[in-house]
């Protein structure tokens, strides 16, 4: 007697929803926790590198897990196919670990929540650092996401939700992305999960003990500072006043000198640093200069490639730790600007000086052309209006891919002498 068998393929979900819901749950859990691994990799470099980081802070991984979970979940419910949410989420990530690497490549820190706006400027930043091209790492990391995109759609059928299971499901995923997206609600889950939400940290630290993603959210939704105590209108209309009896008592000078403010990101006085030993002083002019005049040392929050991150504090005296985590301070409407007193306009709006700013490079970066002028600077040079000026020297203007610093200075002091 000969039997008959029928096979027919079964494509829809399998299991009870019950057991589908949490195998969702799970699998979005471990995509996250593999998309924080991935990203640590190319920061880190090394795998046990980020074995002994989640050993370390397992806090912070878990929160990081939370953080990437939540929006394969929203994209995973919308879609119906939680594999296709993984795609678009991981490839984020590794965009995101990817740009930070790039920044550490430049200027050795950490990508920060204010670099973002520099976004419509990267081109022109990334071509400052030359060529620039992914780790192997990070080649790495993106072939194991693959590999657990692939398992998600292999295992599709295990983790389908269906009906009110699914919208319930969108629904808490939604309720939960608004609860991360809110300060009060990210400082609440972090306290559950230990994460310290309301230190202020410089970058590198910060970077180094949350991992890129946990650094960002922290920047973005910061604890409130609570005003030292007697710190109010009253106090500050009491030193506005002092400064203005101040300002009555000094003496007018009978020479106005001409003042020279330069920033140089290549400098370094040598001398300062310990053991070496030289024949004569590598920097006599130098020394010489602040001998004979009124010098010092200026501190600087910020660090690394970033010069418009520095010329602003330097000319207003305020730096990232005045100012919300997270704020570009080259980039804040003018009102913003005119509610300081810089550097220049203590001179300018005395109507005895007239201030102008060369710049070797050209004026994409840093917002430059907007800023500088609410500084009270009357023209701006920058490298194509240098060169305008009629340098007549034989080895030109540019020696490699920057401006010769002769031909520069050559620049301001024909600016001087007109």
């Amino acid at each position: 007697m000969k039997k008959q068998f029928a096979f027919q393929k079964h494509r829809g979900p399998i299991g009870p929803a019950w057991l589908r819901w949490v195998l969702f749950a799970a699998a979005a859990l471990c995509m996250g926790l593999a998309v924080t691994g991935a990203m640590q990799w190319i920061s880190i470099g090394t795998l046990p590198g980020v074995l002994e980081w989640a050993r370390d802070y397992p806090a912070h991984l878990a929160m990081t897990t939370l953080l990437w979970a939540v929006p394969l979940c929203v994209l995973g419910t919308l879609t119906g196919r939680l594999w296709l949410a993984a795609l678009p989420v991981g490839a984020a990530g590794l965009l995101l670990a990817l740009v930070d690497y790039f920044k550490n490549a430049i200027n050795g820190t950490p990508l920060e929540l204010a670099d973002f706006g520099l976004a419509r400027q990267a081109g022109n930043v990334a071509g400052l650092a030359g060529d620039l091209t992914p780790p192997e790492d990070f080649w790495l990391a993106a072939a194991g996401l693959l590999l657990c995109v692939l398992v998600l759609l292999l295992t599709r059928r295990l983790t389908a939700l269906e009906g009110a299971a699914r919208g319930r499901t969108c629904l808490l995923s939604l309720t939960l992305a608004g609860v991360l997206l809110t300060g009060t609600g990210t400082r609440t889950v972090g306290s559950w999960l230990g994460v310290d939400f309301y230190t202020r940290m410089d970058p590198a630290e910060n970077h180094s003990l949350h991992g890129l993603t946990l650094s960002l959210w922290r920047d973005a939704f910061p604890q409130p500072k609570t005003p030292p105590e007697g710190y109010d209108e009253n106090y500050m209309l009491e030193v506005l006043a002092r400064i203005d009896q101040l300002t009555e008592a000094r003496e007018e000078p009978e020479v106005r000198p001409n003042i020279l403010f330069i920033l140089s990101e290549s400098f370094y006085d040598l001398t300062r640093l310990p053991v070496l030993q030289y024949e004569g002083d590598p920097l006599e002019n130098f020394h010489a200069l602040e001998a004979e005049s009124v010098s010092g040392t200026f501190h600087s929050h910020y660090l690394g490639y970033g010069t418009g991150y520095l010329e602003i504090p330097m000319l207003y005296g305020l730096n990232a730790l005045d100012l919300p985590p997270g704020t570009n301070i080259c980039f804040q409407d003018g009102a913003v600007y005119e509610r300081f007193d810089a550097l220049a306009e203590q001179f300018t709006n005395s109507g005895d000086y007239n201030a102008e700013m060369l710049h070797a490079y050209d004026n994409t970066l840093y917002n430059r052309t907007v800023t500088y002028p609410l500084l009270g600077f009357n023209d701006l040079y920058f490298s194509d209006d240098i060169q305008q000026i009629g340098i007549d020297r034989e080895d030109g203007a540019y020696g490699g891919f920057y401006m010769r610093d002769g031909y520069f200075f050559q620049g301001m002091l024909e600016r001087m002498k007109a």
